[in-house]
């Protein structure tokens, strides 16, 4: 291996280098061990020097072909430590050529991907609810404009005769369901 110390920005070019160093494809859809390994060199890496969450990571991963989701990003956190031990000098001095500085938060990426989201279902469900309410005369029935002129006392009676009548549809609808009722003879 060449060990090299690289200054690096992007868990791009930290996966990069981790390919390069190891000769190990991490992306390969195996769960050998020296592919779970270095996978969660990476994912120690990305977490505690590149500070990413863990969502990001997964989504990082997963944009490279490996299927990925965070809670294997926190497995594989949590047991990098584990693997280290067991072949210490090899991992400290691969960990060694990992250098990161970046200039990106990648912690709060991953919040603004949340928010974008949710922009966008909400934006999409309000102009869902303008359409619909344009699809009236106006965006209101005509007994809903003259209701909005109307007085706060003549609303209230407005709105209880409107409650009759509703409650009128309810006695006139058909009921389908019978009750049997056994009598003893």
């Amino acid at each position: 291996m060449n060990y090299n110390t690289i200054l690096l920005e992007t868990p791009e070019q930290v996966s990069d280098l981790l390919i390069k160093l190891s000769g190990i494809d991490i992306y390969k859809q195996t769960r050998k061990n020296e592919y779970v390994e270095h996978r969660a060199l990476l994912c120690h890496i990305l977490r505690n020097k590149l500070d990413m969450r863990w969502v990001s990571i997964s989504d990082f991963i997963k944009s490279k072909g490996k299927s990925f989701d965070h809670a294997t990003a926190i497995h594989a956190n949590k047991m990098y430590p584990v693997y280290k031990r067991s072949n210490y000098d090899y991992y400290d001095k691969l960990e060694s050529n990992f250098i990161v500085k970046s200039q990106i938060e990648y912690s709060q990426i991953s919040k603004l991907e949340v928010i974008q989201k949710k922009y966008a279902t909400l934006e999409k469900d309000y102009f869902k609810a303008i359409e619909k309410l344009n699809q009236y005369n106006g965006g209101y029935t005509k007994n809903e404009k003259q209701y909005r002129t109307l007085e706060e006392d003549q609303r209230t009676m407005y709105d209880e005769r409107a409650a009759l009548v509703l409650k009128s549809f309810e006695w006139k609808q058909n009921n389908s369901e019978y009750e049997i009722i056994n009598c003893a003879t």
